[in-house]
Protein backbone atom coordinates (compact mmCIF):
# COMPACT_ATOMS: atom_id res chain seq x y z
CA UNK A 1 0.00 0.00 0.00
CA UNK A 2 1.35 3.41 -0.95
CA UNK A 3 2.28 5.50 2.13
CA UNK A 4 0.61 8.52 0.54
CA UNK A 5 -2.60 6.61 -0.12
CA UNK A 6 -2.58 5.21 3.42
CA UNK A 7 -2.01 8.66 4.94
CA UNK A 8 -4.84 10.29 2.98
CA UNK A 9 -7.22 7.40 3.69
CA UNK A 10 -6.57 7.38 7.44
CA UNK A 11 -6.91 11.14 7.69
CA UNK A 12 -10.30 11.27 6.00
CA UNK A 13 -11.69 8.27 7.91
CA UNK A 14 -12.25 10.02 11.22
CA UNK A 15 -14.57 8.21 13.61
CA UNK A 16 -17.05 11.05 14.01
CA UNK A 17 -17.24 11.64 10.28
CA UNK A 18 -17.75 7.96 9.53
CA UNK A 19 -20.51 7.64 12.12
CA UNK A 20 -22.32 10.73 10.89
CA UNK A 21 -22.09 9.75 7.23
CA UNK A 22 -23.18 6.22 8.06
CA UNK A 23 -26.37 7.68 9.51
CA UNK A 24 -26.85 9.74 6.34
CA UNK A 25 -26.24 6.73 4.10
CA UNK A 26 -28.66 4.62 6.13
CA UNK A 27 -31.77 6.36 4.77
CA UNK A 28 -32.58 3.59 2.21
CA UNK A 29 -32.08 0.97 4.92
CA UNK A 30 -34.64 2.74 7.11
CA UNK A 31 -37.15 3.48 4.36
CA UNK A 32 -37.21 0.00 2.84
CA UNK A 33 -38.67 -1.99 5.76
CA UNK A 34 -41.20 0.78 6.44
CA UNK A 35 -42.32 0.80 2.81
CA UNK A 36 -42.78 -2.96 2.44
CA UNK A 37 -43.85 -3.92 5.96
CA UNK A 38 -47.49 -4.13 4.91
CA UNK A 39 -46.86 -5.79 1.55
CA UNK A 40 -47.95 -9.36 1.01
CA UNK A 41 -44.91 -10.26 -1.10
CA UNK A 42 -41.41 -8.80 -0.87
CA UNK A 43 -40.13 -8.48 -4.43
CA UNK A 44 -36.85 -7.32 -5.94
CA UNK A 45 -38.44 -4.50 -7.92
CA UNK A 46 -39.73 -2.87 -4.72
CA UNK A 47 -36.25 -2.96 -3.22
CA UNK A 48 -34.64 -1.59 -6.39
CA UNK A 49 -37.11 1.29 -6.65
CA UNK A 50 -36.60 2.30 -3.03
CA UNK A 51 -32.83 1.93 -2.80
CA UNK A 52 -32.26 3.89 -6.02
CA UNK A 53 -34.69 6.70 -5.23
CA UNK A 54 -33.69 7.26 -1.60
CA UNK A 55 -30.04 6.42 -2.19
CA UNK A 56 -29.28 9.99 -3.22
CA UNK A 57 -28.33 10.57 0.40
CA UNK A 58 -25.25 8.46 -0.29
CA UNK A 59 -24.18 10.99 -2.93
CA UNK A 60 -24.08 13.70 -0.27
CA UNK A 61 -22.18 11.40 2.08
CA UNK A 62 -19.66 10.64 -0.68
CA UNK A 63 -19.32 14.38 -1.31
CA UNK A 64 -18.41 15.05 2.31
CA UNK A 65 -16.04 12.07 2.48
CA UNK A 66 -14.23 12.42 -0.87
CA UNK A 67 -14.24 16.22 -0.84
CA UNK A 68 -12.26 16.24 2.40
CA UNK A 69 -9.45 14.07 1.00
CA UNK A 70 -7.26 16.99 -0.11
CA UNK A 71 -9.27 19.92 1.25
CA UNK A 72 -8.14 19.26 4.80
CA UNK A 73 -4.50 18.93 3.71
CA UNK A 74 -4.75 22.20 1.81
CA UNK A 75 -6.54 24.11 4.57
CA UNK A 76 -4.15 22.89 7.28
CA UNK A 77 -1.09 23.77 5.20
CA UNK A 78 0.33 20.25 5.21
CA UNK A 79 0.43 19.82 1.42
CA UNK A 80 3.84 21.50 1.31
CA UNK A 81 5.26 18.77 3.56
CA UNK A 82 3.81 16.04 1.36
CA UNK A 83 5.36 17.74 -1.67
CA UNK A 84 8.79 17.33 -0.05
CA UNK A 85 8.49 13.61 -0.78
CA UNK A 86 9.52 12.41 -4.27
CA UNK A 87 5.96 12.06 -5.60
CA UNK A 88 5.09 13.17 -9.10
CA UNK A 89 1.91 15.23 -9.39
CA UNK A 90 0.32 12.40 -11.41
CA UNK A 91 1.14 9.86 -8.71
CA UNK A 92 -0.15 12.28 -6.08
CA UNK A 93 -3.38 12.67 -8.03
CA UNK A 94 -3.84 8.91 -8.39
CA UNK A 95 -3.24 8.36 -4.67
CA UNK A 96 -5.69 11.12 -3.72
CA UNK A 97 -8.50 9.89 -5.95
CA UNK A 98 -7.84 6.29 -4.86
CA UNK A 99 -7.93 7.29 -1.18
CA UNK A 100 -11.16 9.23 -1.66
CA UNK A 101 -12.66 6.30 -3.56
CA UNK A 102 -11.53 3.79 -0.91
CA UNK A 103 -13.07 5.90 1.86
CA UNK A 104 -16.31 6.27 -0.10
CA UNK A 105 -16.35 2.55 -0.91
CA UNK A 106 -15.97 1.78 2.79
CA UNK A 107 -19.03 3.92 3.39
CA UNK A 108 -20.79 2.24 0.46
CA UNK A 109 -20.23 -1.21 1.92
CA UNK A 110 -21.64 -0.04 5.25
CA UNK A 111 -24.70 1.49 3.54
CA UNK A 112 -25.28 -1.70 1.57
CA UNK A 113 -24.80 -3.87 4.65
CA UNK A 114 -27.45 -1.90 6.49
CA UNK A 115 -29.95 -2.39 3.65
CA UNK A 116 -29.22 -6.12 3.73
CA UNK A 117 -29.84 -6.27 7.47
CA UNK A 118 -33.10 -4.35 7.34
CA UNK A 119 -34.11 -6.34 4.27
CA UNK A 120 -33.71 -9.55 6.22
CA UNK A 121 -36.13 -8.19 8.80
CA UNK A 122 -38.90 -8.03 6.22
CA UNK A 123 -38.03 -11.29 4.47
CA UNK A 124 -35.85 -9.98 1.66
CA UNK A 125 -33.00 -12.42 1.10
CA UNK A 126 -29.63 -11.79 -0.50
CA UNK A 127 -31.13 -12.67 -3.87
CA UNK A 128 -33.06 -9.39 -3.59
CA UNK A 129 -30.63 -7.11 -1.73
CA UNK A 130 -27.24 -8.58 -2.57
CA UNK A 131 -26.66 -6.98 -5.97
CA UNK A 132 -27.20 -3.45 -4.59
CA UNK A 133 -23.54 -3.46 -3.52
CA UNK A 134 -22.80 -2.76 -7.19
CA UNK A 135 -24.91 0.40 -7.10
CA UNK A 136 -23.21 1.81 -4.01
CA UNK A 137 -19.65 0.92 -5.01
CA UNK A 138 -20.05 2.24 -8.57
CA UNK A 139 -21.45 5.50 -7.22
CA UNK A 140 -18.59 5.75 -4.70
CA UNK A 141 -15.98 5.47 -7.44
CA UNK A 142 -17.70 7.92 -9.78
CA UNK A 143 -18.41 10.55 -7.15
CA UNK A 144 -14.86 10.37 -5.81
CA UNK A 145 -13.45 11.15 -9.25
CA UNK A 146 -15.50 14.35 -9.21
CA UNK A 147 -15.44 15.42 -5.58
CA UNK A 148 -11.75 14.89 -4.78
CA UNK A 149 -10.68 17.49 -7.41
CA UNK A 150 -13.51 19.83 -6.38
CA UNK A 151 -12.37 19.59 -2.76
CA UNK A 152 -8.90 20.70 -3.76
CA UNK A 153 -9.83 23.38 -6.29
CA UNK A 154 -12.52 25.31 -4.44
CA UNK A 155 -12.69 26.74 -0.94
CA UNK A 156 -16.48 26.37 -1.01
CA UNK A 157 -16.32 22.84 -2.34
CA UNK A 158 -19.31 21.67 -0.29
CA UNK A 159 -21.61 24.22 -1.91
CA UNK A 160 -20.37 23.35 -5.39
CA UNK A 161 -20.72 19.63 -4.72
CA UNK A 162 -24.23 20.07 -3.33
CA UNK A 163 -25.15 22.13 -6.38
CA UNK A 164 -24.01 19.25 -8.57
CA UNK A 165 -25.97 16.64 -6.61
CA UNK A 166 -29.14 18.64 -6.00
CA UNK A 167 -29.37 20.71 -9.19
CA UNK A 168 -27.54 18.81 -11.91
CA UNK A 169 -28.34 15.23 -10.89
CA UNK A 170 -31.69 15.73 -9.20
CA UNK A 171 -33.31 18.41 -11.37
CA UNK A 172 -31.55 18.99 -14.69
CA UNK A 173 -30.92 15.31 -15.38
CA UNK A 174 -34.68 14.73 -15.33
CA UNK A 175 -35.38 17.27 -18.09
CA UNK A 176 -32.20 17.23 -20.19
CA UNK A 177 -31.31 13.79 -21.61
CA UNK A 178 -27.70 14.78 -22.29
CA UNK A 179 -27.08 15.57 -18.63
CA UNK A 180 -28.75 12.33 -17.57
CA UNK A 181 -26.17 10.46 -19.64
CA UNK A 182 -23.34 11.77 -17.44
CA UNK A 183 -25.14 11.51 -14.10
CA UNK A 184 -23.03 9.35 -11.78
CA UNK A 185 -26.05 8.00 -9.93
CA UNK A 186 -27.85 7.03 -13.13
CA UNK A 187 -24.73 5.43 -14.57
CA UNK A 188 -24.42 3.40 -11.37
CA UNK A 189 -28.10 2.48 -11.60
CA UNK A 190 -27.60 1.19 -15.15
CA UNK A 191 -24.75 -1.07 -13.99
CA UNK A 192 -26.80 -2.26 -11.02
CA UNK A 193 -29.80 -3.02 -13.22
CA UNK A 194 -27.68 -5.20 -15.47
CA UNK A 195 -26.58 -7.43 -12.60
CA UNK A 196 -29.92 -7.43 -10.79
CA UNK A 197 -31.72 -8.60 -13.96
CA UNK A 198 -35.01 -6.76 -13.71
CA UNK A 199 -36.76 -4.33 -16.02
CA UNK A 200 -35.91 -0.69 -16.46
CA UNK A 201 -39.27 0.31 -14.96
CA UNK A 202 -38.01 -0.86 -11.55
CA UNK A 203 -35.26 1.76 -11.54
CA UNK A 204 -37.00 4.99 -10.65
CA UNK A 205 -35.32 7.96 -12.30
CA UNK A 206 -33.07 6.09 -14.73
CA UNK A 207 -34.52 8.16 -17.55
CA UNK A 208 -33.04 7.81 -21.04
CA UNK A 209 -30.08 5.70 -19.91
CA UNK A 210 -30.33 2.09 -20.93
CA UNK A 211 -29.47 -0.71 -18.53
CA UNK A 212 -26.05 -2.15 -19.29
CA UNK A 213 -22.91 -2.88 -17.31
CA UNK A 214 -20.52 -2.41 -20.23
CA UNK A 215 -21.60 1.11 -21.13
CA UNK A 216 -21.80 2.14 -17.49
CA UNK A 217 -18.32 0.89 -16.69
CA UNK A 218 -16.89 2.69 -19.73
CA UNK A 219 -18.54 5.93 -18.60
CA UNK A 220 -17.19 5.55 -15.07
CA UNK A 221 -13.73 4.89 -16.51
CA UNK A 222 -13.96 8.08 -18.55
CA UNK A 223 -15.01 10.04 -15.45
CA UNK A 224 -12.02 8.63 -13.54
CA UNK A 225 -9.60 9.59 -16.31
CA UNK A 226 -10.97 13.12 -16.50
CA UNK A 227 -10.94 13.48 -12.71
CA UNK A 228 -7.33 12.32 -12.34
CA UNK A 229 -6.23 14.48 -15.29
CA UNK A 230 -7.95 17.56 -13.86
CA UNK A 231 -6.44 17.04 -10.43
CA UNK A 232 -2.98 16.44 -11.89
CA UNK A 233 -3.25 19.70 -13.84
CA UNK A 234 -4.47 21.56 -10.75
CA UNK A 235 -1.65 20.20 -8.58
CA UNK A 236 0.92 21.35 -11.15
CA UNK A 237 -0.59 24.79 -11.63
CA UNK A 238 -1.50 25.64 -8.05
CA UNK A 239 1.27 23.69 -6.35
CA UNK A 240 1.05 23.94 -2.55
CA UNK A 241 -0.69 27.31 -2.46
Amino acid sequence: MSPLFAHLYRRVMRRGRVLGLTALSAVPALVYPLAVSSAEDVVATDYAAIVTSTGYTFAIAALIMAGATLREERDSGTLAYIYMRPYSRFRFSLAAVAAGAAASITLAVIAWGLTVLTGLLVGAGLDITGSAIILFVSAAVGYSAIFVPIGYLFSRSMLIGLAYVLIVETILAFVIPGIAQISIWRISMSIYGSFAEFGQEALDGLGPIAIGAGGGIVKLGAVLIVGVALLTWALKKRDAL
